[in-house]
């Protein structure tokens, strides 16, 4: 699913901007990456096993650790209801 929701924003900017659409999913992946050394960066949330993080300042990941894996589960810009 969150693969599908990048896949979105990009082509949504795109429609715009393509240069911008590059460099913010480039920006996105990286601070995603970040996750695979760092699960614990983001903050919390109101569900005990979620955490946010912020990739862009208008663009969030929410995820969830366990023990053998970090999982995406939303990418969502700011404006947007949150898990849904």
């Amino acid at each position: 699913m969150a693969v599908r929701q990048l896949d979105a924003v990009g082509e949504y900017v795109a429609k715009d901007n393509p240069g911008a659409a590059t460099r913010l999913l480039k920006l996105i992946r990286k601070n995603a990456n970040l996750l695979k050394k760092h699960p614990l960066m983001g903050r919390r949330t109101e569900f005990d096993d979620v955490r946010e993080l912020v990739v862009h300042p208008n663009y969030l990941l929410s995820y969830r650790v366990s023990t053998q894996v970090v999982e995406v589960l939303q990418v969502w810009h700011v404006a947007q209801s949150r898990y849904h």
